[in-house]
């Protein structure tokens, strides 16, 4: 938890996941002190909370990892590959020493219905039988003069010639019974299946394609007519779910060519004062991606991959480099993330201070993203200058 995250929950989930417990983890009065990252929210109950409830909560976090562990691993590898059962068995010994009048027959936990893990990409919350669903940010930025203009018809034709154009892209066959070969699905999904269940899953986004194809060929073939926005915005759900699911997947070659062109760009300055030129005011960020093409996927692995591996006390160059990863994937930090950075060493073993360009970064934020700027990281910046 080193970095601020409880393993793979999102703010919402991790507070979902408290409150099947009857836990409200974010009540300071409750649970006061360390801060408020899920780590330190963590750390606060801990410390705070009665022996029972901590019980309660270490025997649903080890369900919850065995049931992540146990599921297909469908992008990438398994959930948790470094926890083993060694330590989740661990984890049930202190639940059962801490809860004293369940020592011999500790009931299990059970989560409630609305306890899910988060989501890997877009977010849909659920408000009683009401669902607001965030469509895919690629099929939005496609269809969104369309459904300003209330040209229903042409956004939801124009959402599903786009899920079938990714498909050609990535597999070079645009018709899905072709796309979804058993030859395709290293490109689609990294790997082939694990197992049947995993097959059947893979099939499931197959067919899932197939109504968009068979969808998509009704309205190409009949005349435009407007259709109604409730049907329409279902169609369009319909068709980010069926783009989110085949883009998922991020090939660890295309991230190594992304970290290679970024350590390149980092040696073509010839001075520092260059280079911090182009760092604070985002100029060298334009300028990447007018090269290469960051999609919403490929975004959010690096950002999944490059924040759990920051390291501030290398280098100055080694720093200089973390930052300009993370400022490529700026719009996917939280200010949670943000405030997490400053909380990390900056001090190699010599005792000097490697933490060059860290202010530059934060200032760089405020100024092009001040809504992920908290106000801990204001101050903080506020107190450097």
């Amino acid at each position: 938890m080193g970095g601020g995250y409880v393993l793979d929950f999102s703010n919402a989930s991790f507070a979902n996941f408290f409150g099947a417990l009857d836990i409200e983890v974010y009540d300071d009065v409750a649970y006061p002190g360390f801060g408020d990252s899920k780590a330190n929210r963590m750390r606060a109950f801990w410390k705070s909370a009665s022996d029972e409830k901590v019980a309660s909560l270490l025997a649903a976090l080890a369900d919850y990892i065995k049931a992540r562990k146990e599921a297909p691993a469908v992008w990438g590898d398994p959930a948790f590959p470094h926890i083993t059962d060694v330590h989740l068995t661990k984890i049930r010994d202190i639940s059962k020493n801490l809860n004293e009048q369940n020592l011999q027959n500790p009931s299990p936990v059970t989560l409630n219905e609305h306890t899910s893990p988060a989501a890997a990409t877009t977010e849909a919350t659920v408000t009683d039988n009401k669902i607001q669903i965030e469509i895919h940010e690629e099929i939005y930025n496609h269809i969104r003069l369309y459904l300003e203009n209330q040209d229903y018809f042409h956004a939801v034709e124009e959402s599903y010639k786009l899920v079938r154009a990714k498909l050609k892209d990535i597999t070079g066959k645009e018709k899905a019974h072709e796309a979804f070969s058993e030859a395709n699905y290293e490109k689609i999904f990294g790997h082939t299946p694990h197992d049947d269940v995993e097959k059947d899953f893979f099939d499931g986004v197959k067919f899932l394609n197939m109504s968009i194809q068979f969808l998509r060929n009704e309205k190409a073939h009949t005349p435009a007519t407007q259709l109604e926005e409730n049907l329409a915005i279902h169609y369009v759900s319909l068709a980010s779910l069926s783009y989110d699911l085949i883009t998922r997947y991020v090939s660890p070659k295309t991230i190594e060519t992304i970290e290679e062109a970024i350590y390149d760009k980092r040696r073509s300055y010839k001075n520092v004062t260059t280079f911090y030129a182009d760092f604070e005011n985002g100029k060298w960020v334009t300028d990447f991606k007018q090269s290469v093409n960051i999609t919403v996927a490929l975004r959010k692995a690096l950002k999944e991959k490059w924040l759990n591996n920051v390291d501030f006390a290398v280098s100055y160059n080694h720093t200089n480099i973390i930052l300009m990863r993370l400022q490529l994937v700026a719009q996917e930090l939280t200010a949670e993330d943000i405030d997490g950075l400053l909380d990390l060493p900056t001090k190699d073993e010599h005792g000097n201070d490697q933490g060059a360009g860290i202010l530059e970064f934060m200032q760089y934020l405020r100024q092009y993203h001040p809504d992920k700027i908290s106000q801990i990281t204001s101050d903080w910046i506020d107190k450097q200058g």
